[in-house]
């Protein structure tokens, strides 16, 4: 998607980044612990989270930052970045839990 002349002239349009959608082979437990009716969920987020290091980074450099600016101006937050990081490892978890339940086939 985005190739060619219509990629950069067509707002929204960009090439695939492979960096931007984390992902990991499906580990053998998901599929095992969705027949027994328990929930993958904690330890596929503990799998994806080394897949996630430059938003963990973003993540720490922000909250450096904050410890000097949070006495001078306390609204700030690292919302943003905290935003980024939970969507990117949600982003690695999600689809590996929807395409293992039964009926998505």
């Amino acid at each position: 998607m985005g190739g060619g002349i219509a990629g950069w002239i067509t707002p929204g349009w960009m090439t695939y980044e492979k960096s931007l959608s984390p992902h990991i082979s499906t580990p053998g437990y998901v599929k095992t612990m969705l027949k027994e009716g328990e929930n993958p969920k904690p330890q596929l987020i503990e799998d994806c989270k080394p897949q996630c290091k430059y938003w963990k980074e973003k993540l720490e450099r922000c909250e450096t930052q904050l410890e000097k600016i949070i006495k001078v101006n306390p609204t700030k937050s690292c919302m943003y970045p905290m935003r980024d990081y939970v969507t990117c490892v949600e982003a690695c978890v999600q689809p590996i839990i929807h395409n293992n339940l039964v009926g998505t086939d």
